[in-house]
């Protein structure tokens, strides 16, 4: 009589394939809880220090505006800050209501991070007054304190626009001419991102740049 195989090498082999599985979805979370920091690029000129053996990377000038409430507002304003900055203009009939309605919708979604600002500089000073902007900012549920909208002397905020975030705006006799482009400005004012403001797909990378941001030193 022929004796029956033992069942125990079966069982093994369950218990070890069974291993081998819980192994595979502990790998997976590791991995996503190390997964290493985003690293955004900085962009503009950048030189050598060789006092401080450190690269100097290009960062946004100072200005003095004013904001929708009437506040003086400077670079200062923002100091340690995460923002986002762009151009537009409160009568402008294309592309800054795409642009800024895209705006709003981030800016809700920081709402209740102190870290995180939005800044809006009109390119016609001249029209967009306190009280102009004051109405402008109710018709996009600015929060105040978080979404500045800035108006000026305007050779200062075109000044600003060319040298500080590399934005091509002119006016064309009654016409004025600025790009949708919205660029994110780091704690040290550093510039680390450029996004079309009028693609959704590019204001959701802009959002995963801002986590990555709250994350730096």
């Amino acid at each position: 009589m022929m004796a029956a195989k033992p069942k125990f090498p079966v069982l093994n082999i369950i218990l070890l394939a069974a291993a081998a599985v819980v192994l595979v979805i502990a790998f997976k979370f590791s991995k996503g809880a190390n997964k290493p920091l985003t690293i955004l690029p900085y962009y503009g000129p950048k030189h050598y220090n060789p006092v401080t053996k450190d690269t100097v990377y290009h960062t946004v000038l100072n200005f003095h505006l004013t904001d929708q409430m009437g506040q003086p507002v400077t670079l200062d304003t923002f100091s340690h800050k995460i923002f986002v900055a762009n151009f537009f203009f409160a009568s402008c009939p294309g592309i800054c209501k795409k642009m800024n309605s895209e705006l709003e919708w981030v800016t809700h979604k920081f709402a209740h991070n102190p870290n995180v600002k939005f800044v809006s500089y009109t390119v016609d000073p001249m029209r967009d007054s306190v009280p102009v902007l004051a109405e402008y900012a109710k018709l996009h549920n600015a929060i105040p304190y978080q979404w500045y909208f800035l108006t000026g002397n305007k050779d200062s905020i075109y000044n600003l626009a060319w040298k500080s975030y590399y934005s091509a705006v002119h006016q064309n006799g009654v016409n004025f001419v600025h790009s949708s482009n919205l660029a994110l400005v780091d704690r040290h004012g550093h510039i680390r991102g450029f996004y079309q403001g009028t693609d959704s797909a590019d204001i959701v990378r802009m959002i995963a740049d801002i986590h990555a941001l709250l994350k730096e030193n």
